[in-house]
């Protein structure tokens, strides 16, 4: 169902171990319930599996922001998870290269962090990272060559 215009997504965003899930939702016109938008499941790459867990929980939002480009971009954008990844890359005073990179490409979207109440849609996103799937379309992250001089594509 498409979006309406006007109203702020709200994003449920899980991480586990070796994969995340994700439901992309907004309210309904009467502010009472919530409807899906998007769902979304990875598993991480091996050297992905390795990180700490902000930094997985970091990983999966700019990959999930990056998939969900046509929503997030025009949309403020609530983010419902257990860690609060936006204040742990935009707070920092020293950022080591791939937490500036995920800094960088999450500059561009309004996200909020909104601490984790609701039930519905994070069992939907829990749900979607026990289960998620290993063939996915590796997301390329558009890097503009002069600001970076290469381009990278992994998290």
């Amino acid at each position: 169902m498409p979006p309406t215009v006007g109203k702020p997504l709200i994003l449920y965003l899980t991480v586990n171990k070796d994969s995340m899930g994700c439901v992309l939702g907004q309210h309904d016109e009467t502010g009472k319930k919530e409807r899906a938008v998007y769902y979304l499941s990875k598993k991480f790459m091996e050297y992905e599996s390795k990180y700490s867990a902000l930094e997985k929980m970091c990983c999966a939002l700019s990959w999930t922001a990056q998939r969900l480009r046509q929503y997030m971009l025009y949309y403020t954008t609530w983010l419902v998870a257990k860690l609060d990844p936006i204040k742990y890359i935009f707070e920092k005073p020293y950022l080591s290269g791939r937490i500036a990179r995920w800094q960088v490409l999450l500059s561009e979207y309004d996200i909020v962090y909104v601490s984790q109440k609701s039930i519905k849609g994070s069992a939907i996103a829990d749900f979607l990272a026990d289960r998620a799937n290993e063939d996915y379309e590796s997301v390329s992250f558009d890097w503009h060559p002069m600001l970076w001089g290469t381009e990278l594509g992994q998290c």
